[in-house]
């Protein structure tokens, strides 16, 4: 289950999420968009992934199950294809409003309508996809039982918990809340993940200064849908969590990451290789923020166009998609990639972005 962090001031201005009228974007083709679409979708495959970020059939099954599933129509001669690729390009591509009017011909007005549609729709979709499947905590993983590494050691491990941070465009009245060490505000995402890649639970929005420990106690505490490790089962944490009872630590003061056994040497004792298991199993968070990052290339961005309460909604909805993609059992280039890797430290934000403050927004005044 995926819940926001809203505190009272927050509260009002969600409520006043509301489109405002714009100018309107001179189309000179109208069917310049469905024509894009229909490329993407039956044209190269790889360049449906490379836009998109997911591949033809899984694209196609997305705007299948959003329309069944979730209620998405499609509206002002605006097909749901082309509505979902007008977001997946948003979040997939980090591109602005207006860039998405000029290639898809239609007003500033309807796209920024369609992508509200979509990103409403996917969050009703996210409530129903980031939590436990039924009975996940009863079967057996076979990342666990299939390698010797693991397995009997960490047969009762359910998965992997660590928190990262998204920049953020805080509201003004509560900025210095969100200023981390460097001074760049962000905010503290809480995430679980199974040994599949895909999120079971996430906590979004919590201001930069919240301490880890702090976010993960409220959580298990106060949130009804937080999935408590069973009796004998566990979640693996890092150094930034106190070893207890359902959630499994390192050895402190051994040595952990593997990059350190890379540069040093294989383990020298029993502490030593426990940690270095511990390292490499509990990576799988590591991977699954890894990938997360790298294919919603939105996320890559030091200075967000949007304010506080629409990117969380567009952070929530992105993990969703993430699941999603996880779940069409097709083979994925981006999940390719990071399964391979065991370690990843920077979580993901690798170069800044200059901010555009001429850029076009979408719903982009409720924060201030």
């Amino acid at each position: 289950m995926v819940r926001w962090y809203l505190d009272d001031d927050d509260e009002d201005e969600y409520e006043d999420d509301v489109l405002k009228p714009e100018r309107l974007l001179q189309r000179t083709d109208r069917g310049a968009g469905w024509h894009h679409v229909q490329q993407l979708m039956h044209g190269a495959d790889q360049q449906c992934y490379d836009i998109l970020r997911m591949n033809q059939r899984t694209f196609q099954d997305l705007c299948k199950m959003l329309a069944t599933r979730c209620g998405l129509k499609e509206t002002n001669n605006v097909y749901i294809e082309e509505g979902v690729a007008m977001f997946l390009e948003v979040v997939g591509q980090d591109k602005t409003v207006r860039v998405i009017a000029e290639r898809y011909q239609r007003s500033l007005d309807t796209v920024k309508r369609k992508l509200e549609e979509v990103l409403s729709v996917l969050l009703k979709f996210a409530a129903d996809v980031l939590k436990l499947e039924d009975g996940e905590f009863t079967r057996v993983c076979p990342a666990l039982r299939d390698d010797d590494r693991y397995w009997p050691c960490f047969k009762d491990c359910i998965g992997a918990l660590d928190g990262t941070h998204i920049s953020v465009r805080p509201p003004k009245r509560n900025e210095e809340a969100y200023r981390g060490r460097k001074q760049e505000p962000t905010m503290n995402v809480l995430a679980i993940c199974n040994f599949d890649m895909k999120f079971i639970y996430a906590y979004v929005g919590v201001p930069d200064r919240a301490h880890d420990t702090k976010v993960l106690t409220y959580c298990a505490r106060n949130e009804p849908f937080f999935p408590h490790p069973p009796n004998g089962k566990y979640y693996l944490v890092d150094a930034g969590y106190p070893t207890r009872i359902g959630y499994l630590g390192q050895y402190r003061r051994v040595r952990y990451h593997l990059d350190q056994f890379n540069r040093g040497g294989p383990p020298t004792n029993s502490r030593e290789v426990f940690n270095r298991r511990h390292s490499s199993l509990r990576s799988v968070i590591e991977r699954t923020f890894g990938v997360w990052k790298a294919k919603w290339r939105i996320l890559d961005r030091r200075h967000p166009k949007y304010g506080l309460i629409k990117w969380i909604k567009l952070v929530t909805a992105t993990m969703a998609l993430q699941n999603f993609i996880r779940d069409s059992h097709r083979e994925d280039n981006d999940f390719v990639r990071w399964q391979r890797r065991e370690e990843y430290h920077t979580h993901g934000r690798e170069r800044e972005k200059d901010g555009d403050e001429d850029e076009e927004k979408w719903n982009d005044d409720e924060d201030n």
